[in-house]
């Protein structure tokens, strides 16, 4: 079968490769020598190798740095999704004094930027450096309006008949969440839990200030290893690169289809 290459494509083409390319080269100068990068940076490696892939590791602590961010990146995804959770099937399905106000104070929160100095000094007070809680619970804060707007926007076409039914039968609140809600919203949850994992992974201005000693660093923050005042191995960089963004490429590609379908079927309703 001919495939029929449509001229309004050619802008999307043009615009994946641009997207591809810093993945392209990154993943090219991981396996040169430093004086190949600096000689010919944009081609093709003419000797294969994985020094740097081994430096990488060892001066990274990679070990220690990819199970420091499984445990805040799992959590936050935990936590992220049983709080906004709770949150969107309140403002729902129940009649709660103020729930218009609420909505509309998420909605105004989420055009505010966040304040960094202020959530160092409350953990600073709290006694939270160096302890995972101190950027779980800031990253949970940060994307919570926005989780609770994309899970209330599903739930609202859930039907009401199905709670109703169950409440009949002596289900509550809280098992009704778990029981019916949760499952048939699950498309929606694969879609905050990929967002909350990729910002968690990705974060690294508040980690780095909160997640100070060596054995509590994550992977974004293992990454500024490779960087100095006295110069740059950008062997090491890009090898660097590549094992902190290989898992969520990873993760992305097999959780593509159930990511878009997730934000088709909860489109934008208020």
């Amino acid at each position: 079968m001919r495939i029929r290459l449509n001229w309004r494509h050619i802008p999307l083409l043009l615009a994946a490769a641009f997207s591809l390319f810093p993945m392209v080269f990154l993943f090219l100068n991981a396996f040169k020598k430093k004086a190949e990068i600096i000689k010919n940076p944009l081609g093709w490696p003419l000797h294969w190798t994985m020094d740097n892939f081994v430096k990488a590791w060892e001066k990274g602590h990679y070990n220690i740095a990819y199970l420091n961010t499984f445990i805040v990146t799992g959590l936050t995804v935990v936590l992220m999704c049983i709080v906004c959770g709770l949150a969107a099937y309140g403002l729902t399905y129940m009649k709660t004094p103020g729930g218009g106000i609420f909505l509309a104070y998420l909605f105004v929160t989420m055009s505010m930027p966040i304040g960094f100095i202020p959530i160092f000094f409350m953990t600073v007070k709290l006694g939270l450096i160096n302890n995972y809680w101190g950027v779980i619970i800031p990253y949970v804060g940060g994307g919570f309006a926005f989780n609770v707007f994309l899970l209330r926007a599903f739930m609202i076409g859930i039907p009401k008949d199905l709670l109703e039914s169950a409440t009949v039968d002596g289900c509550n609140q809280m098992r009704a969440f778990f029981a019916i809600i949760l499952p048939l919203a699950k498309p929606a949850f694969t879609v905050v839990a990929l967002f909350t994992t990729l910002s968690s992974w990705n974060e690294i201005f508040l980690s780095n200030a909160i997640l100070q000693s060596d054995g509590m660093k994550t992977v974004s923050v293992a990454y500024l290893n490779f960087t100095s005042k006295y110069g740059t191995n950008w062997g090491l960089m890009a090898a660097g690169g590549v094992l902190t963004v290989i898992p969520m490429i990873v993760l992305f590609l097999s959780m593509s289809k159930k990511f878009v379908s997730g934000l088709q079927e909860g489109g934008v309703k208020f």
